[in-house]
């Protein structure tokens, strides 16, 4: 899929966390610390390193690819007056590592890395003005049980994934000019020839190439403050995932500010359905 616009950004979140690690590690060398450990200490708290994708796809596509009890739940209205047609629809894709998670002040849990595809601006409560945002599949990596468990809790149907790179959210293009993620997924038909990572064999589940642009953004940041900020939920719409991202702090402002990227993001099943 080729996309409009995205974004990259590093912010600090609160979150609820259900169990430790006693002994995590923080392998994200370009990640900045924690801010607001000491200033939430009773709180799981962290940071996430992200580039957030916005694709612009048909209203009726979206419909489609959502749970069918979902599908005519989304408000338009909500995400108008972001300059988006409400013909449109702002499908998002995420690839993210979480980063320095404590809990009063100590270390929680290890540095992991994740990529979903997420339908905000759902109206799950169905009062016609609350917005909530929708996760099916996330890929996780298979030897961070702790955040395979907290997301599978939420109903979010998790999947092995194995990262390139596994320990930031980006790597640069040999010319140094654009910035990539990848994500693998294991499968269960041994065929050497698609190997990866040591993989028996493995298959290409989503990939992002972006490069930063002077252009101003169609979208405004504010898009970006809205959807980071809505509860996420999952195919268990009972239990939802209330997470607070801040984006005023030492790691959100000045040399650290959101970057404006531009680039391309492939997806495959079941992220998006398989042609035909």
């Amino acid at each position: 899929m080729r996309i409009a616009w995205f974004t990259s950004f590093l912010f600090p979140y609160v979150a609820e966390l259900c169990s430790v690690n006693l002994s995590p590690q923080a392998n994200c060398t370009s990640c900045l610390p924690n801010p607001i450990a000491t200033t939430y200490p009773n709180n799981i708290t962290g940071t996430i390193n992200a580039t957030t994708s916005v694709i612009l796809v048909p209203l009726s596509y979206a419909r489609s690819l959502l749970p069918s009890r979902f599908a005519n739940s989304i408000l338009t209205n909500a995400y108008t007056r972001f300059n988006i047609s409400p013909t449109l629809y702002p499908l998002v894709v995420e690839s993210v590592i979480d980063h320095d998670i404590r809990f009063n002040n100590s270390p929680v849990l290890s540095d992991f890395s994740s990529f979903r595809t997420t339908f905000p601006f759902i109206n799950l409560l169905g009062d016609g003005y609350s917005t909530f945002r929708y996760t099916g599949f996330i890929y996780l990596p298979p030897s961070n049980p702790i955040a395979i468990n907290g997301s599978q809790g939420y109903g979010y149907t998790v999947l092995p994934g194995y990262f390139d790179p596994p320990d930031a959210p980006y790597k640069y293009t040999r010319n140094g000019r654009a910035r990539s993620f990848t994500v693998f997924e294991q499968t269960s038909n041994s065929t050497p020839s698609t190997s990866h990572y040591g993989l028996a064999s493995s298959r290409l589940a989503g990939s992002t190439l972006f490069r930063t642009t002077s252009s101003q953004p169609p979208i405004p940041l504010s898009f970006y403050r809205n959807i980071t900020n809505q509860i996420a939920f999952g195919n268990n719409s009972k239990v939802c995932d209330r997470m607070i991202s801040f984006w005023n702090t030492s790691i959100t402002t000045g040399a650290y500010e959101p970057q404006a990227v531009v680039g391309d993001v492939l997806l495959s099943p079941p992220l998006v359905p398989e042609r035909k």
